[in-house]
């Protein structure tokens, strides 16, 4: 893998030691090959918190405050190492502390249909030796990914990932398959109808809406992060499955699940189970409760409180697995400005982004328009990954597009959209959903012919907004609001009330869960565990 991809960029955070932003110094990190020579500094927004062990980069955007710890990149990160993404500015998902677990101590437990009782109980050790080991890159994309944007329509009931809960590693670890082969469980296709893989994080996180829909094993007051997949598709070895316990050349980082987790390729992040601990071969699909309350593309007719009374979560036709087609432009930067002279109109500029797929699908186009997609023109696509055997592709493709000052002249709109190899490309408008998830309509950039604070005349580019609590972009005005967005018109003052709130950067998190629901959880912690991911 390093022969095809490396070198591997820096994993070594840049903590922000006080919030003037303050850096432990060149000397530190310097010395510092990785995250573990940085122990001692900590972030300052994480003293106090269950987390002040775990050193993080000072520039990742904090979605939810100190904690839990859920982040992205700034976009200008993301396209400077473009292909892999070093590991501390990788985007986290975590819906509670970190667990502070030990490779010498920690036991992956298997259990269920044929499995040996000697790998009932498997060290790290022992997983780590018990093969060749499948190393490569994946694309992982948080199913939330743009929801801002979606929360500028109307609220949903999840916090404001930006355009960045999206990175790619070179994973290294055991395949799914071989564990199972090796634990004796039957690859024979006859035998696997209804059977399924059920996999268990460490954690103990509060359980959101009661004791569930499953009489025969009811949801206790705390419950296990995780997810299932049919047993044909993890023994499936075009599907690469894997138990990863490396990232980009190094052992994994604490957020990125340390000293395991699960990669499914070509699925959402929610389904990548972090810190596993259990793995469980089921007569069933599994029942774990965050496999039915997270993940979901709801109809946008569809508010909280019918989500609830009508059981939309556990409607199977709506979970969100693979993932949909996407694309951003990462430069021109928010903000950024063009001098407009008779001297410039000759200068060359870059439009880029990334566009990422799923089910081993690939990106085979990104086409830009500068008339209100009236017309679109091919971009340049930078594909790294080499495809794999099965013919599968993992990863997400970076692509540029060439122009002059020039041409931009009464463009008022950049369009990006993306393809793939079955022809999906993203919709022309968004279609709002309950959970904010899978947003994917072309991504639109705005260009504003205006004045410097010079005098000089320019050109400023917008995106549709900024992550989390930052301030800013074209979708935070009333003008930014599409026409409809799958429920009707958008044009009700809820609504514009709504995206004003989620711009301001005021709680969205609760407003639409149901009072029943917030009466079972007391502490802060609980609280932001009900938001979706």
């Amino acid at each position: 893998a390093v022969s095809l991809y490396g070198p591997y960029p820096s994993q070594v955070p840049i903590p922000f030691v006080n919030k003037e932003g303050d850096t432990p110094g060149d000397e530190a990190l310097m010395k510092a090959t990785t995250y573990k020579d940085l122990e001692g500094y900590s972030d300052y927004r994480d003293r106090g918190t269950p987390d002040e062990w775990v050193p993080r980069d000072g520039r990742l955007i904090r979605l939810t405050g100190r904690h839990p710890f859920n982040v992205e990149p700034p976009m200008d990160i993301l396209y400077q190492n473009r292909f892999i993404t070093p590991s501390s500015l990788h985007y986290v998902r975590n819906h509670g502390a970190c667990p502070r677990l030990l490779w010498d101590t920690h036991i992956l437990e298997v259990a269920g249909i044929s499995v040996k009782k000697k790998f009932k109980a498997i060290s790290m050790d022992e997983l780590a030796n018990m093969g060749p080991p499948r190393e490569i890159p994946v694309t992982v994309a948080c199913a939330g990914n743009r929801r801002k944007e979606q929360n500028m329509i109307r609220r949903t009931i999840g916090f404001n990932w930006g355009p960045c809960a999206v990175a790619t590693s070179v994973w290294k670890g055991v395949l799914v398959r071989d564990l199972l082969l090796a634990a004796g469980v039957s690859d024979d296709p006859h035998t696997m109808f209804g059977l399924h893989v059920e996999f268990l994080g460490f954690e103990d996180l509060p359980n959101k809406v009661g004791p569930g829909p499953f009489p025969e094993e009811q949801w206790g007051s705390r419950v296990k992060f995780g997810t299932g997949i049919p047993l044909s598709r993890v023994m499936n070895p075009a599907f690469d499955i894997m138990i990863a316990y490396g990232q980009n050349g190094e052992k994994l980082a604490p957020d990125h699940g340390y000293p395991i987790r699960l990669i499914v390729p070509g699925y959402t992040a929610a389904r990548n189970i972090k810190w596993l601990k259990q793995i469980n071969a089921i007569p069933h699909v599994t029942r774990n409760h965050y496999y039915y309350h997270n993940n979901r593309v709801l109809p946008p007719h569809v508010s909280s409180e019918d989500a609830e009374v009508e059981d939309w979560f556990y409607k199977p036709e709506y979970i969100f697995n693979e993932h949909n087609i996407n694309a951003a432009i990462a430069i021109p930067r928010y903000g950024e400005e063009i001098l407009m002279t008779g001297e410039s109109l000759s200068d060359d500029f870059n439009v880029g982004g990334y566009a990422y797929t799923g089910g081993g699908r690939a990106v085979t186009r990104v086409d830009i328009s500068l008339d209100g997609g009236e017309t679109w023109k091919l971009a340049k696509l930078d594909k790294k990954e080499k495809t794999t055997g099965y013919g599968m592709n993992w990863c997400w493709v970076w692509w540029d597009y060439k122009l002059t000052v020039a041409d931009i002249i009464g463009v008022q709109e950049i369009y990006c959209r993306a393809w793939d190899s079955s022809n999906n490309r993203q919709p022309d408008k968004p279609i709002w959903n309950l959970m904010g998830m899978g947003n994917n309509h072309h991504y639109k950039l705005v260009v504003d012919f205006t004045k410097n604070k010079d005098g000089n005349n320019v050109f400023k580019f917008l995106h549709p907004i900024q992550a989390g609590e930052i301030k800013g972009g074209w979708m935070t005005e009333r003008s930014g609001k599409p026409d409809t967005a799958g429920y009707g018109k958008v044009n009700s003052e809820a609504d514009y009330n709504c995206r004003v709130e989620a711009a301001e950067g005021k709680s969205i998190y609760m407003s639409k869960i149901p009072d029943a629901v917030l009466k079972k959880t007391s502490s802060t912690g609980d609280r932001m565990s009900l938001i979706s991911s």
